[in-house]
């Protein structure tokens, strides 16, 4: 888990908004009213963000908006990804696109292998960043969320689900 005294702030770069446009990290912080922002980078023909899609999506039904405003940062085209949303996990949080060439976003968030996750303080700062699939963490990322807002825990991982603990992105 990244800890630090001082965090450091998250790189202020622009994304692509499906509709066009774009928005900076600034503008999405804003748009999460006082909630932290949790970034997921994907590539839609990553196995591991396959895995991961569906957890997201329960982390996003159990916090999002109340705890955390969740974003997922795609390295590939609209159409792409957005089947990529509705085919794994049917994931209702937003989307938006790493710029290309060269996916600054990605660059400037130093994402080596995806999924990548970056949690964003409302204040900017970059609290948390890891990548690949960990029951672990996604499980202690909920439960960090609920704690931050006095809400009731609820499992990332339902309980019995039989998904693997840990895969490499």
């Amino acid at each position: 888990m990244f800890m630090s005294a001082a965090r450091p702030p998250a790189p202020d770069v622009p994304f692509v908004l499906p509709g066009g446009g774009a928005i900076s990290l600034a503008g999405l912080l804003s748009g999460a009213h006082g909630l932290p922002l949790l970034l997921a980078v994907f590539k839609t023909s990553c196995p591991t963000c396959r895995l991961t899609w569906p957890y997201l999506e329960r982390l996003h039904a159990a916090y999002g908006g109340t705890a955390v405003k969740v974003v997922g940062v795609s390295q590939n085209g609209i159409e792409e990804s957005r089947r990529f949303f509705e085919e794994y996990g049917g994931a209702r949080f937003d989307l938006v696109l790493d710029p290309e060439p060269g996916f600054a976003a990605s660059n400037a968030f130093h994402v080596e292998a995806v999924p990548h996750l970056a949690l964003i303080s409302p204040t900017g700062a970059l609290e948390e960043s890891f990548a690949g699939w960990s029951r672990e963490r996604m499980e202690e990322l909920g439960s960090r969320l609920a704690r931050a807002r006095n809400l009731l825990r609820i499992p990332v991982v339902p309980p019995g689900d039989p998904v693997k603990d840990f895969q490499a992105g």
